[in-house]
């Protein structure tokens, strides 16, 4: 599932750079109903580059979907427009055992090649989701769903969607940023879009560890510093993966003593609370003699714009409404409610 894009594709047979899945890439050969774009009786081709280097390309076709209704059944979409992967160099997806991940879904706004458009008006323009915490390596099932899932509910906040970039991203209107409840003193200009030196925060999938523009990076790791200064047993060590913040400590305590952390939104009460589950990375590694356990915080510093990742999203459901353009979201067990 991608937000900032629009290219719905997936890694078909006949691949000549494949990654590793299960089950078998898509055997486009054994499908009815299964159509190449053409372009004067030629193939059209796609391709697709993403932050971390990785790419696909291949051709553009039509194919039918279906999707299982809350109600039970299924309901089904003809004439679908996807990538059929032939090229596919994915990093992130390298690595897994057991992979089951075959390609991504481009949910990007205001693009009609986006599976949200091409779903049409069944949809109501909204999407959701509930990303679980993935304890032990291990990921419990969940579910991307269409259609209205606000009108029941009682709690639940909401902050304006935009599209400020011109491009398929979402895009939210970030204030500040809080350590427990203590406001840290960030300008709120630091996160507004502004010509071509800052793109405002989006927020995305994809992107798994949030990116914050350098001068509230600079800020929220000061605090931390200052606040784990107060423990004993702590010792400071280079981080790996653009990680800047980690320490390690003389005894395991997982995410014991370790602060939450709040993304002020726009809007009344629209505070994004990301538990220490969601903020901090915590790891266990063998010395010797005895098992020794460090944390990162689990967010990049960026020059231009700022990112809501995938990591800090988990355990909350996040509802995207095109139609009225705004994010809606709460606190909840993801994997007691996929």
């Amino acid at each position: 599932m991608d937000t900032c894009s629009s290219l719905v594709w997936m890694q078909c047979e006949g691949c000549t750079k494949c990654f590793d899945q299960t089950p078998k890439p898509y055997p486009k050969s054994n499908s009815s109903s299964f159509r190449p774009l053409l372009v004067k009786n030629k193939p059209t081709p796609y391709r697709r580059e993403y932050r971390d280097g990785s790419n696909t390309h291949g051709i553009l076709a039509r194919e039918t979907f279906y999707f299982t209704l809350k109600t039970g059944g299924m309901a089904k979409f003809e004439n679908v427009e996807f990538g059929c992967g032939l090229s596919n160099d994915m990093l992130m997806y390298k690595g897994y055992k057991n992979n089951k991940i075959a390609g991504l879904i481009g949910l990007g706004w205001d693009d009609n090649s986006s599976f949200l458009k091409q779903l049409g008006p069944q949809t109501e323009g909204i999407f959701s989701y509930c990303l679980p915490v993935v304890v032990s390596g291990k990921t419990p099932s969940t579910y991307l769903r269409f259609g209205d899932y606000a009108s029941h509910l009682k709690t639940y906040k909401s902050t304006p969607l935009y599209n400020t970039n011109k491009d398929s991203s979402y895009y939210v209107d970030l204030q500040g940023i809080s350590v427990n409840k203590t406001r840290l003193t960030i300008n709120p200009k630091v996160f507004a879009f502004k010509n071509n030196t800052r793109f405002g925060c989006m927020i995305d999938t994809v992107t798994p560890y949030s990116r914050i523009v350098s001068p509230a990076f600079d800020v929220l790791k000061l605090a931390l510093e200052k606040y784990f200064s107060k423990f004993k047993g702590l010792k400071k060590i280079k981080g790996e993966s653009g990680l800047e913040l980690c320490y390690e400590r003389s005894k395991p305590e997982k995410y014991k003593n370790l602060p939450d952390v709040t993304f002020h939104l726009w809007g009344m009460e629209a505070d994004f609370v990301m538990k220490a589950e969601a903020v901090f990375e915590v790891v266990g590694r063998s010395i010797p003699i005895r098992l020794r356990e460090y944390f990162c915080l689990a967010m990049i510093r960026d020059s231009k714009v700022s990112v809501i990742g995938s990591y800090q999203q988990t355990n909350h459901r996040m509802i995207h409404d095109t139609k009225n353009k705004r994010l809606i979201f709460y606190p909840v067990d993801c994997s007691k409610n996929p």
